[in-house]
C-alpha cells in the first residue's frame, strides 16, 4: 500500500492504509471506501470520514493506537477542517491511485496520458460500479480526476461535460 509522509502535529508523520485499516475505515465511517474517497476529494465529506482516515492512517503508519488517538483528538480541531480534509484526500488518493514511483521504478518507459473512452475504463481505474458513475455529477467527476492526477504520475486529461455525458450515453447496461 502507498504511504504518505507529511508534516502534521509538529513533525513529519507517516500515514498508511492497508487492507485491514481500509476495512476499519469502512466500518467506522459506515460507507464503502469508494464513497469515502469520492466524498473527501469532492469536498462533500462528513467529519467522520476525515477524522477516521487520518487516525487509522497514523496507526497504519506506525503510531501506537493510544498515541494516534491522542494526536488526532488534540490536533483535529486546531486546524481548519479543509486542511485536515486535504490530508485525508492525499492519503485516500495514494491508496486508490498509488503514488509516484520510487527511484527503482525510473527505468520504466513513461506512458502518455490515460484517456477514457468507455464507462468500463473509468470504473476499472476508480474501482467503482457503472451505476455509481452514472449517478455521479460532472463536477464530482472532475474533482475525482483532479485527486487522481494530484496523487499519480499517470495523468488523465480534462474531459468536457459533453465528453463525459457522451461516454455515459453510449453505456447501456444489459437487462
Amino acid at each position: 500500500m502507498a504511504e504518505v509522509v507529511r508534516e502534521w502535529a509538529g513533525k513529519p508523520r507517516c500515514f498508511r492504509l492497508d487492507f485491514g485499516k481500509v476495512m476499519d475505515l469502512e466500518q467506522a465511517a459506515g460507507e464503502g471506501i469508494g464513497a469515502i474517497f469520492l466524498a473527501v476529494i469532492g469536498g462533500q465529506f462528513k467529519a467522520a470520514y476525515v477524522y477516521h482516515t487520518i487516525r487509522l492512517a497514523l496507526i497504519g503508519g506506525g503510531e501506537r493506537i493510544v498515541d494516534a488517538d491522542m494526536l488526532i483528538k488534540g490536533h483535529f480541531d486546531l486546524r481548519p477542517y479543509m486542511e485536515n480534509a486535504a490530508l485525508a484526500g492525499e492519503i485516500l488518493t495514494a491508496l486508490m491511485a498509488g503514488i509516484e514511483p520510487t527511484e527503482s521504478d525510473e527505468d520504466t518507459e513513461p506512458q502518455g496520458p490515460m484517456v477514457f473512452s468507455e464507462v468500463s475504463q473509468i470504473c476499472q481505474v476508480f474501482n467503482m460500479s457503472p451505476l455509481d458513475l452514472r449517478a455521479m455529477e460532472y463536477a464530482d467527476f472532475v474533482n475525482m480526476i483532479r485527486g487522481f492526477n494530484a496523487g499519480s504520475e499517470e495523468k488523465i486529461p480534462h474531459m468536457s461535460e459533453e465528453e463525459f455525458e457522451d461516454i455515459l450515453r453510449r453505456y447501456e447496461p444489459e437487462k
